[in-house]
């Protein structure tokens, strides 16, 4: 399979943003902004997308192998961070927010789209797993946003975290149109279900994003301002 710069940037990006995570954690010795639900959809992700690394037939390139196996890899030690090291840093907000709806709805969507006969894989068991990552993948990033829309605010390291997401989706969507163009290869499942978690991004930055912080920033110009002041007699008195 030819790389593109489109899909080597997304990869980037993708590879980056959860390095930049991990690191936060463990620098600043918190998972407080970090939703754990969204890291073990991630986590399920990963593993259901990523299962023909045990398949001995498979043909996988070194660049492929090494960022699957980065994947999975960073997405165990994410929950080994959150649910073990630092357990006692987490909010617990979302803990009533429930996943397997969202996880009946991506197997649901993977058997409905086997009519497309085109697409089938050699073997149809890794393609179930597969189709219901990539549908799972559109939820993922839901329970990090509900905890970041409860919290009322968010730190630029968590920004950048879902911004550089949302490029990595919006590059792999353009990767599509380019293979398209450039190998006559269309995957309708990936584009659609990238155009879609591209959507759950904007919808964020448009409509929830510029509500964040603004009660902070009200919370701390009202303590600095005080109605009435102490005059300088009182003061010396």
């Amino acid at each position: 399979m030819f790389l593109n710069e489109f899909r080597l940037v997304g990869d980037f990006i993708h590879a980056l943003a959860i390095l930049l995570l991990i690191s936060n954690i463990i620098r600043t010795r918190s998972c407080y902004s970090v939703s754990g639900l969204t890291i073990i959809l991630y986590t399920i992700v990963f593993s259901f997308r990523y299962l023909d690394l045990f398949v001995f037939y498979s043909n996988f390139t070194i660049y492929n192998r090494a960022y699957k196996i980065y994947y999975l890899i960073s997405s165990y030690l994410l929950l080994l961070l959150i649910y073990v090291i630092f357990r006692k840093t987490r909010d617990r907000v979302n803990k009533n927010f429930s996943i397997f709806g969202y996880f009946i709805i991506a197997c649901l969507l993977a058997i409905g789209t086997y009519w497309l006969d085109k697409y089938h894989s050699s073997n149809e068991g890794l393609e179930f797993f597969w189709r219901c990552s990539i549908f799972l993948e559109i939820f993922a990033i839901i329970p990090q946003m509900n905890l970041i829309h409860k919290q009322g605010s968010i730190d630029k390291v968590m920004l950048y975290y879902i911004m550089m997401l949302g490029f990595y989706r919006a590059f792999y969507i353009v990767n599509w149109f380019y293979r398209y163009q450039t190998e006559d290869f269309w995957e309708p499942i990936g584009f659609y279900s990238g155009c879609v978690q591209t959507l759950v991004y904007l919808v964020f930055f448009i409509h929830i994003y510029p509500q964040l912080n603004k009660q902070i920033k009200i919370t701390l110009v009202e303590e600095k301002i005080d109605p009435n002041p102490p005059s300088l007699v009182k003061t010396f008195v």
